[in-house]
């Protein structure tokens, strides 16, 4: 079960940059077009904040869940569930913002299926905290 959730975690990192650079240029574009020179560097510095955290929070996710098997334990593909399902919330928030972020909705696709295959590594792996 650790390979799906490896596989939907490169999916995830993936769509992630495709998206943030789609809507970055959707948006560069727009603001170019309405002479808002500092928007479009202020978007720059979001985007590529925004790719690097979550870059480094899927990574930190995969070593815990896959090499280190959930880093606490059971309880630890638990807690990578729920940072994954809190940050899905983050992005569907960012749909009321403005249009531009419909794009989030395409990560939600993968951040589903990583916590649905966490949960079956929380399911299958044996009782107790600590392994």
């Amino acid at each position: 079960m650790s390979e799906a959730y490896e596989r939907w975690n490169v999916i995830y990192v993936w769509s992630l940059v495709l998206t943030s650079l789609v809507l970055w240029l959707g948006r560069a574009l727009w603001e170019l077009s309405r002479l808002k020179l500092g928007t479009v560097f202020e978007d720059i510095l979001f985007t590529v904040v925004d790719i690097l955290l979550c870059t480094v929070l899927n990574g930190l996710s995969w070593y815990c869940v896959v090499k280190r098997l959930g880093f606490c334990g059971r309880a630890g593909y638990l807690v990578w569930a729920l940072i994954y399902v809190f940050l899905s919330i983050g992005r569907l928030q960012t749909i009321t913002w403005s249009q531009w972020f419909l794009f989030y909705i395409l990560m939600l696709i993968p951040a589903g299926y990583m916590i649905l295959a966490l949960i079956q590594l929380y399911r299958s792996s044996r009782p107790g905290l600590l392994t």
